[in-house]
């Protein structure tokens, strides 16, 4: 059987999901203040390795960990709540199918405390 990262169509499609990730995210003047200092290229490149590694693909990401990474941060569990909305709605309009995108709510309601305060 395939992974998740092949089911959604690997590293493209995995970046093209970031890319419209951060799109919305920034467009979200409740959000675009965590990222006024942040290197948004940066960010996206970790988040594809991030991303891909959750799906089942390659395990190339090298940052720090969630809780080290978001400590500090003041990230709210709404405003985590709501990037995992957009993250599951920037999936599903890619036409990810509901198996995975259940697994990827699964991870997000297990990493809520690494990243919300």
């Amino acid at each position: 059987m395939d992974s998740f990262y092949a089911r959604v169509g690997g590293e493209p499609a995995v970046t093209e999901a970031v890319n419209r990730l951060y799109r919305v995210i920034l467009a979200d003047d409740r959000l675009s203040p965590y990222f006024e200092h942040v290197d948004i290229g940066q960010l996206k490149t970790h988040m594809v390795a991030l991303l891909s590694q959750v799906l089942g693909g390659p395990e190339a990401y090298s940052g720090r960990d969630l809780r080290m990474a978001h400590t500090g941060l003041g990230i709210t569990r709404e405003h985590y709540d709501l990037v995992g909305a957009y993250l599951i709605g920037v999936l599903a309009g890619l036409g990810v199918d509901d198996e995975v995108l259940d697994a990827v709510r699964g991870v997000l309601a297990a990493s809520v405390d690494d990243v919300a305060a």
